[in-house]
């Protein structure tokens, strides 16, 4: 089949819509308004999408274990959700040019681990760390905490939570995610802003779809240039980390 006639792109362009799955339990990223209604700056950026191919959107609210599937099974046409572009990852799906960086850090426990400066503290026997299953903080705390015990929880509120009531030492997570538990949880914890690993955010299509990973990062280009990818940093009110 030709590439242009099976891609994404094309294929949405004839359906009148862009399918988009996101899980929307990462605020600012993806979350449930007040309303009722999925909102976040990835919302915004799939709407910009979708403006550009002149068609209508729709969002999928998917568990975070099912989002890859969704797109692999063609349920949506993209994954737009606060995911860590990462090599293994890369070898299911394609990726665009990373649209925000991040890094992981640390929520800690002021009960359990009162002092705790960062990963050297934390890597021991009788450490506790909580993270939210298949995540990047997960597979990072997999490989740099391998003398701790490593608590997994299949949403990171609750993995907080721990953290908080003193259950576990710390969570390693998205910056703004640990930054938004603590103000939750301010007197039982505290931030440790220590870039574990620094996290590019990308638009994840499926394989085999050179068309669209061009048309995704073309797009990206333009926004950076004309400042849209900055007016939706400063709407949000997140800080893009440089990577270098």
């Amino acid at each position: 089949m030709d590439l242009w006639e099976g891609s994404t792109l094309n294929k949405a362009k004839k359906r009148g819509k862009l399918i988009i799955a996101t899980e929307a339990a990462f605020r600012p990223f993806e979350y449930i308004d007040e309303n009722g209604e999925i909102a976040g700056f990835d919302i915004d950026l799939g709407r910009i999408i979708a403006k550009e191919m002149e068609i209508d959107v729709e969002f999928k609210n998917v568990h975070w274990d099912s989002i890859m599937p969704s797109l692999l099974t063609r349920k949506a046409d993209l994954i737009i959700s606060g995911m860590t572009a990462t090599p293994l990852r890369a070898l299911r799906v394609s990726y665009s040019d990373p649209y925000y960086h991040t890094i992981i850090c640390w929520l800690v426990s002021a009960k359990k681990a009162p002092g705790v400066k960062g990963l050297t503290d934390l890597d021991k026997p009788g450490r506790i760390i909580a993270v939210k299953q298949g995540t990047t903080g997960d597979i990072v705390a997999g490989k740099r905490c391998a003398n701790a015990e490593i608590k997994r929880f299949d949403d990171d509120t609750s993995a907080a939570l721990e953290v908080a009531l003193g259950r576990a030492d710390a969570l390693l997570f998205d910056l703004r995610a640990v930054q938004n538990h603590h103000k939750t949880h301010a007197k039982a914890t505290y931030v440790v802003r220590e870039a574990v690993s620094v996290e590019p955010y990308a638009i994840a299509c499926r394989k085999g779809d050179p068309d669209t990973v061009a048309w995704l990062n073309l797009l990206l280009h333009h926004m950076r240039r004309d400042g849209r990818l900055e007016e939706l940093y400063a709407k949000y009110d997140l800080e893009n980390v440089d990577p270098r």
